[in-house]
């Protein structure tokens, strides 16, 4: 029980870390990522996107194996889009204009929520 509080706590600062990097990345490039919302629903967000990842991913991951295998698992970067637009339409305070930005927010929050496999 522990190990999962301690999971989601770990998880909501590396998505918080995340979404800021992803806003000062994108908003420096493509001025297409924003969040207009404020800290207290950032720390919302990066709860939600915690939990997604914790609950929804290894489910969604089951269910698209053979798709991970066939693509060599760029499969993966789809699954971490459907999680980062689930969490975007829970909170419309994040403005994601174009795909591209779109596809590179959830590289860049997935490469985050990769640290959370060496949380034990």
């Amino acid at each position: 029980m522990f190990a999962l509080i301690k999971r989601i706590f770990v998880g909501i600062f590396l998505n918080i870390a995340a979404l800021v990097v992803c806003e000062k990345v994108f908003q420096y490039y493509f001025q297409d990522f924003y969040f207009q919302g404020d800290f207290s629903k950032l720390v919302l967000l990066a709860l939600v996107l915690t939990l997604l990842h914790l609950l929804i991913k290894p489910i969604l991951r089951f269910f698209s194996a053979p798709l991970i295998w066939i693509t060599l698992g760029l499969f993966s970067v789809v699954i971490n889009l459907i999680i980062l637009k689930t969490a975007g339409f829970f909170f419309p305070e994040l403005v994601i204009h174009s795909s591209i930005v779109w596809l590179g927010a959830s590289l860049i929050i997935s490469i985050f929520n990769s640290f959370l496999r060496w949380v034990k």
